[in-house]
């Protein structure tokens, strides 16, 4: 892309699709940031729990293997027009997103994050470690986003064809990834486990977001987060390789499926009905995860001989919305627990999972 008397030259390829004139072409991510904008009459609200988690997923890939996106969809409303020099955008003109708006709020949130890496390494004097993060910045700035970009749509056209896209597509994202990604040994170790415990529980193997109407207790996504929590203490993003300590590939294995398979004499049988138990929740799974890494790291309780702990929980709690146990996180006007996959909110569970597991102990 370049500028020709204020215009911009898109270099691309037009053709028909369903009647309507489309131009398929490729802008480098710091390009197509200053273009593109977002109609709220068109789109929906940004989720940010959505947005967090493709984010997580790119800063994850950034350190490996190249990641890839599907094209990202756009309508031009007549500012783009074919002539001789190419494919001119009328200046000050903008693209309006149908299709992408996540993964390109994702985008520019991990560039903004990996930023505030970049000057907390410079501020410490870390040089390597703030060439490596610009490295990273460099590359997403770079990033190809493939493009179509719909012409001559009028607003009810686009208000239709957002909707066809969400209706016809299941939200996938992280859930996909972990379901189809050879590349991380954390999502490697998710699988294998959950393989081995469809007698036990349903497992959401595409979408990494339950609902209240989701039959699953877990899915994949949270499964490989009570991971990191339970042999490192990560609550959300880890960076480098994994870290088991001395234990042996087989002894990690029989860790990970004990500490799940707890779950059934630990939690009620309809642990799966969020709407009154918590123990669908990703807040409280992650907690009982961090618990047991917690009993091991500040108490020397070996992992299994930990998570055997997790049952002095049972007496005082019956896992229900209200119990005193989940004040700190239980919101009286909608009577749910609220906001307990925060970070701080999940340390706080611990903290009183903790509480009740070493006065059983000691007494």
């Amino acid at each position: 892309m370049s500028n020709l008397d204020f215009k911009s030259i898109i270099d691309g390829v037009g053709y028909n699709q369903f009647g309507k004139s489309v131009l398929a072409t490729q802008l480098r991510f710091s390009t197509l940031e200053a273009l593109f904008e977002v109609d709220p009459e068109v789109q929906r609200n940004l989720d940010p729990i959505r947005r967090g988690e493709i984010r997580q997923f790119i800063l994850d890939s950034l350190k490996s293997m190249e990641f890839y996106f599907s094209s990202f969809i756009f309508s031009a409303r007549g500012a783009i027009k074919q002539t001789e020099r190419g494919w001119e955008l009328e200046p000050g003109s903008k693209l309006y997103i149908l299709d992408g708006q996540h993964r390109a709020s994702a985008l520019k949130s991990a560039l903004s994050h990996l930023q505030s890496q970049k000057e907390a390494a410079e501020e410490v004097g870390d040089e390597v470690e703030a060439l490596t993060i610009q490295e990273y910045i460099e590359k997403l700035r770079d990033y190809p986003v493939a493009m179509q970009v719909y012409l001559d749509l009028t607003k009810q056209n686009e208000k239709q064809m957002f909707t066809d896209i969400n209706t016809e597509r299941k939200e996938a994202h992280s859930g996909l990834i972990m379901k189809y990604d050879h590349r991380d040994s954390y999502t490697e170790l998710t699988r294998k486990v959950a393989n081995q415990l469809e007698e036990y529980f349903e497992i959401e193997q595409e979408l990494s977001r339950l609902t209240h109407q989701n039959s699953a207790v877990t899915s994949l996504t949270i499964m490989k987060r009570c991971l990191l929590a339970l042999f490192e203490g990560y609550i959300n993003v880890k960076k480098g390789e994994p870290n088991f300590g001395n234990y042996k590939p087989d002894e990690v294995m029989n860790i990970s499926l004990a500490f799940f398979e707890s779950w059934v004499r630990l939690f009620p049988k309809q642990m799966a009905n969020r709407k009154k138990y918590v123990t669908g929740l990703t807040g409280i799974q992650v907690a009982l995860a961090l618990t047991v890494h917690e009993l091991n790291k500040k108490h020397g309780i070996p992992h299994l001989e930990a998570i055997q702990q997790l049952q002095n929980l049972k007496p005082y709690c019956k896992w229900q919305h209200d119990d005193p146990l989940f004040s700190h996180i239980y919101d009286p006007s909608k009577s749910r627990i609220t906001h307990h996959s925060s970070s701080t909110s999940i340390q706080r569970t611990v903290v009183r999972f903790l509480t009740i597991i070493t006065k059983e102990r000691i007494g």
